[in-house]
């Protein structure tokens, strides 16, 4: 296995980690109007999971012989709801890319870390998926027949 290259890798996905913590944290602060009182825990769960994540990274990394970054990825601020989701969105597509590398560096004997992986980038896509839909990006599409009720009688 190329293990610089997936320490490599998850170094990477760490460093979104940490900025989840921080960025989804900052959201939680900033968020206000009626959107706080749903949001502001929302971002706040978000933030402990992501803690999670970069607490078995980091473990992981160390297991694999490296040393876990202590630099966050790049973390974005806004007072707005709506560009708060599609920062959050941003930085969970980038986090899955990071995932994703690592999965792709591992040997195909492997199985072990692979299925991690694979773990961790289901979270993350259910974490996209949800971000798409709370910034519109991902909407159900209604299908075009029409449902008739009928009293019975």
């Amino acid at each position: 296995m190329a293990r610089t290259e997936l320490v490599e890798n998850l170094n990477k996905a760490l460093g979104y980690e940490l900025a989840g913590v921080i960025q989804y944290s900052q959201h939680s602060y900033l968020v206000t109007g009626t959107d706080r009182e749903v949001f502001k825990d929302w971002f706040r769960d978000m933030a402990e999971e992501a803690q999670g994540h970069a607490e078995v990274l980091g473990d992981k990394i160390v297991a694999l012989g490296g040393v876990p970054t202590v630099e966050p990825a790049v973390i974005r601020q806004s007072v707005e709801l709506k560009e708060m989701l599609k920062q959050d969105l941003e930085l969970e597509r980038e986090a899955i890319a990071a995932y994703m590398a690592a999965w792709a560096a591992c040997d195909d004997n492997d199985l072990p870390q692979k299925f991690w992986l694979e773990g961790q980038i289901a979270d993350e896509q259910m974490h996209i998926e949800e971000l798409e839909k709370l910034t519109s990006e991902r909407v159900a599409k209604a299908g075009s027949e029409r449902i008739v009720l009928r009293e019975v009688g």
